[in-house]
């Protein structure tokens, strides 16, 4: 069995907890992945050394500096015609094509191929694009028209699957609404315990934390999709109440303006910028708390640092509905928050204050990956599922 995997976003040369790799390492037979050489977290193109990977094909794109750009739309429209060329030139037929959700413009060139020449098509749901993109512009039902053609590459992608792959429940039955006849399996991203424990028992990040200071982290990018003017507010607010660290972990558009609020209001926190993804699990070790923050409205239901918070047994507070909200309630690993009543003011500040109360509930992570978001358990289903498209 072959398998061609297609992603804008993916490096299976790198440590981390990646997607496409989990998927790459769980299905059988001879597999390829077809990706861009440019790097999303750190916006810059790879060097040579990180796409050595024999399995792995690099195809150029223009960059770009910010996730939510017409730059970024325009990379990944190249993307899907390089892909398009990538395929058409293929000697030999793959017996599946895998293509991860956004990029909604090569999955529809995915699709479209896929049904040309009787090859099973697998889509993976990271995203609801462009759908996702709506709580974060001004004049929405005009957007939502001048995105129309977008959306349709969207659902032909979504129509013309025969297997449904997403990362949460949610996102899998909005693509399951346009196709009732592909077999779906909602796949969390998980935890790999393993490289978990293998990272930080070899710590690379050196701290020294005071034994009374309570460190809270964000991890991630520091783009205009989370709500930073809800968490500076708060944290100027509880400023001289209790002795906390904050740490923003990672990098982002929105980091000079973080930073001069910080400075400004002489806030105990630091930027750390990007990191590898060792030393970004090597920091959030050293956390108590962990704020698993997006902007109101968001359309988001469950996110990928969640699952680096619960492996590094961080407190969360979270502030995403549905499926995130349940699993933080049942295993108790957190508090969840919102922008009506239970303000992420009220709630930390709750937390901070009773914090011996919240700590014994950190043990409850071990519980939650155990049950729900063990790595090897949640693909293991995929060696059977890629089996049966032959």
């Amino acid at each position: 069995m072959k398998t061609i995997l297609v992603s804008a976003f993916a490096n299976i040369n790198t440590v981390s907890n990646n997607r496409v790799l989990s998927i790459f390492n769980s299905i059988p037979g001879e597999k390829t992945v077809v990706t861009t050489d440019f790097c999303h977290g750190e916006k810059r193109y790879y060097l040579d050394n990180e796409k050595s990977n024999p399995n792995q094909i690099h195809l150029h794109v223009p960059s770009y500096t910010s996730n939510l750009s017409i730059k970024r739309i325009w990379s990944h429209l190249c993307f899907a015609k390089k892909v398009k060329t990538y395929l058409n030139n293929l000697g030999d037929l793959p017996d599946i094509i895998y293509c991860t959700m956004p990029s909604s413009s090569s999955a529809f060139v995915c699709a479209k191929f896929c049904k040309k020449n009787n090859i099973k098509f697998v889509i993976d749901v990271i995203d609801l694009w462009p759908d996702s993109l709506l709580p974060f512009v001004k004049g929405k039902d005009l957007f939502k028209a001048l995105l129309y053609p977008w959306s349709s590459l969207t659902q032909y992608s979504y129509k013309h699957a025969d297997i449904i792959l997403g990362e949460s429940f949610k996102y899998a039955s909005e693509a399951k609404k346009v196709n009732n006849n592909a077999d779906v399996y909602p796949l969390y991203l998980g935890v790999d315990m393993n490289l978990v424990k293998n990272i930080t028992n070899n710590n690379p990040v050196k701290l020294n934390k005071p034994d009374d200071e309570i460190w809270i982290a964000y991890a991630g990018s520091l783009g205009t999709s989370y709500g930073f003017d809800t968490l500076l507010s708060v944290l100027k607010k509880i400023r001289g109440n209790y002795k906390y660290k904050f740490w923003f972990v990672g990098d982002g558009v929105e980091r000079s303006r973080i930073e001069s609020f910080i400075i400004e209001n002489n806030i105990n926190a630091e930027i750390t910028g990007y990191l590898p993804y060792n030393e970004l699990l090597g920091y959030l070790v050293y956390c108590d708390i962990a704020i698993n923050l997006f902007r109101k409205g968001t359309k988001v239901v469950y996110s990928y640092k969640f699952n680096d918070y619960v492996a590094t047994n961080c407190f969360i507070l979270n502030s995403l509905d549905g499926e995130t909200v349940e699993l933080v309630d049942t295993y108790k690993v957190g508090r969840n928050f919102n922008y009506s009543n239970l303000t992420l003011d009220y709630v930390l500040a709750d937390v901070l204050a009773n914090w011996s109360n919240y700590s014994s509930w950190k043990t409850n992570n071990y519980k939650l990956i155990e049950e729900k978001l063990d790595k090897e358990k949640i693909y293991s289903v995929l060696k059977g599922v890629f089996s049966s498209c032959k």
